[in-house]
């Protein structure tokens, strides 16, 4: 290996696990939702602690605690397939129940989350004097009526204003509720903590994160790097759901970045790890607005400035997880040159590890490889003279380079077969869309 590029050495060679923390990992997740729209940032966060603490007051199970905290972070996870996600925030929803279908459906692709999927299925059932224990013959769980309560209560706080001054509003909005739209007893554990002015201010501290971890009663135990890269991969689902344009990317980068790390002779665990981060590396991408994900045409200086911010939000969301400190670096660094200028942090040659520089090979070689709606993937010779081009310029690393074409067929393969997948899932979901929404998503 040269002496110029260095490897990042965080876990021993053998290792199968990573020290990441479930509750840091969640918590990372609600922040990328968040990015989605800035009028609901701390959203997922106000509605899971809410949640939990009614959870908590009404003497739920540990587990059952856990589910409703797990399905509140993540209740509102199916409106990423609308670009109007505002209309949620709107007391008297009306035909609220698909995005809660898709959050559902979204859920279920993750063996782990499977089990609080209904919570989300049916967080707007309303309790209808007790009818609201089925809908149209499947069961709601009580935890389902939890999350829609604590949703309502979120949404009716407005922040711009001092929370103890709507206490009062707020609960007479929810008392007039009761019984055909909420669980009565569910109210009464509300009205309870509400007396409190720490369950106000705690709703909206600035700390919300620390809040929540005190309230959270989730064990402490490592993640195996398999369930990683299986929420990892959750998460480009997410991210790839958004646009038509890039669908399948992530995974496209995150196959080749294996199969690239591999041959340049990247330890086995370093390899894991190169393939969480190439489903990581455009969770940024989520604060990007539908409008010009979406837009066909040539993007104007403005809103490329918005395009270009995307790894420094996914450095933000990535680095509050302790144990992912490569995975964030390499992940947060694939649009940085080795000439210092790349982007978002113009970071140069001698602090760009072996992870990196592989990174930012494997994401050019997808976005040039794949077939995008508007035009063909590249064939090898087209892919070569762009990078070429490219290493001349000084902004790739030639070595990572000549591994990738001196293994083209094998690394193409991975990534055409990988994105192939994630297209049947994608579809699927795109389709199930359609048939309950009437039209398109896109």
């Amino acid at each position: 290996m040269p002496e110029n590029i260095h490897t990042d050495k965080n876990l021993s060679e053998g290792s199968s696990c990573i020290s990441v923390s479930l509750f840091d990992m969640l918590s990372s997740l609600s922040t990328a939702l968040d990015l989605i729209d800035f009028e609901l940032i701390d959203h997922h966060n106000r509605v899971c602690y809410i949640a939990t603490r009614l959870a908590t007051h009404l003497k739920f199970s540990e587990e059952g605690i856990n589910e409703i905290y797990m399905a509140a972070i993540m209740h509102d996870i199916g409106a990423i397939v609308f670009s109007d996600r505002m209309k949620l925030n709107n007391f008297e929803v009306k035909s609220a129940h698909l995005h809660g279908e898709l959050g559902a459906l979204l859920l279920s692709r993750f063996e782990p989350f499977r089990k609080f999927a209904p919570l989300v299925r049916f967080h707007h059932v309303p309790w209808n004097y007790g009818k609201g224990t089925n809908n149209f013959g499947e069961k709601v769980p009580y935890g389902s009526h939890i999350l829609h309560l604590a949703d309502r209560i979120a949404v009716l706080v407005d922040r711009r204003k001092p929370v103890l001054s709507q206490a009062l509003m707020v609960k007479d909005k929810i008392k007039e509720a009761s019984g055909w739209m909420f669980v009565p007893e569910f109210i009464d554990a509300f009205l309870e903590l509400s007396l409190q002015d720490a369950f106000w201010l705690d709703l909206i501290s600035p700390s919300m994160d620390r809040v929540l971890q005190n309230i959270s009663c989730f064990p402490q135990t490592s993640l195996s790097l398999e369930t990683l890269t299986g929420l990892s991969n959750f998460f480009a689902l997410i991210i790839d759901t958004r646009s038509r344009f890039t669908a399948t990317h992530s995974s496209g980068v995150a196959a080749s970045a294996t199969k690239l790390a591999e041959v340049v002779g990247m330890s086995a665990t370093d390899c894991s790890k190169i393939k969480i981060a190439g489903y990581l590396h455009d969770l940024g991408k989520l604060a990007v607005p539908n409008e010009i994900l979406l837009k066909p045409g040539k993007l104007t200086l403005e809103e490329w400035q918005v395009v270009k911010a995307h790894p420094y939000h996914t450095y933000r969301i990535l680095e509050r997880v302790k144990g992912l400190e490569d995975i964030t670096f390499w992940a947060s660094n694939h649009h940085e040159e080795l000439t210092g200028g790349g982007y978002p942090f113009s970071v140069s040659a001698n602090k760009l590890s072996l992870g990196a520089r592989t990174m930012a090979v494997a994401d050019v070689f997808t976005a040039l490889a794949e077939d995008r709606p508007y035009r063909a993937g590249m064939k090898m010779e087209e892919t070569r003279k762009v990078f070429l081009e490219m290493v001349q310029k000084g902004k790739l690393d030639m070595r990572v380079v000549e591994a990738l074409f001196d293994n083209y067929e094998d690394i193409n393969q991975s990534r055409r077969d990988a994105q192939e997948k994630e297209l049947e899932t994608l579809s699927a979901f795109r389709s199930y869309v359609g048939e309950k929404a009437g039209s398109s998503p896109n």
